[in-house]
């Protein structure tokens, strides 16, 4: 049996797609280019890869049926309004089937809804996502004659005499946010503290944090 889950700032809000959708579109196109090479002929050259995309449609119901993969079903505009609020947020969400090895960060890329006639209550869809990738800034560090000087570019993982301790309601993004100034540094407390997706954290539980 597949689920399809939809999470938000580190499962901290969670989706369960009610209805599974008759199927899935994936996207990985790729960006290789062919090219005229005196004395070898045609040669490719590999690019990096494109970034994954997931579409699908199915609908949210009002009321609960044998289609349901849930065990209640949650009111259609409730959804709705959650879903539109994290595309507003601007930051990436967790696309996860499970069964499969699709687990993904993501982009919702457009969410588009209506009613059918003689169908009231229920919201039909369609949702198409992209895959996000984190990208990490990397730091230009000066010498004393003013020249500079690249940085590996790797988070700073080393252990540091800083904790927190977890809170109700905490997840790693939030901590990140919090502590060390951006949500996107969550990865770097899971490391350094050996934490597994989906990241699962206990109040009162002790974290070591990166300086």
């Amino acid at each position: 049996m597949y689920e399809f889950h939809l999470s938000f700032r580190n499962n901290s809000e969670a989706i369960q797609i009610p209805v599974l959708p008759g199927q899935i579109d994936l996207g990985n196109d790729s960006q290789d280019e062919s090219v005229q090479i005196s004395g070898l002929g045609e040669t490719t050259i590999i690019q990096d890869p494109r970034l994954k995309t997931f579409s699908f449609e199915s609908f949210f119901p009002s009321k609960w049926s044998p289609l349901c993969n849930v065990p209640a079903v949650v009111r259609p505009w409730e959804i709705v309004n959650t879903i539109e609020r994290w595309k507003d947020s601007t930051e990436p969400i967790r696309f996860i089937i499970t069964n499969t090895p699709i687990n993904y960060a993501v982009s919702i890329q457009s969410f588009n809804y209506y009613e059918k006639g003689g169908e009231v209550g229920d919201l039909y869809y369609t949702l198409e996502l992209k895959e996000y990738r984190f990208v990490k800034a990397k730091k230009i560090k000066t010498d004393a004659k003013g020249k500079g000087k690249k940085s590996s570019g790797r988070p700073d993982t080393k252990k540091s005499g800083k904790t927190y301790t977890v809170a109700k309601g905490d997840s790693l993004w939030r901590i990140a946010k919090k502590e060390l100034g951006s949500g996107d540094r969550y990865g770097e407390i899971a490391k350094l503290n050996n934490i597994k997706a989906p990241y699962t954290i206990q109040p009162a539980q002790k974290l070591k944090l990166p300086s």
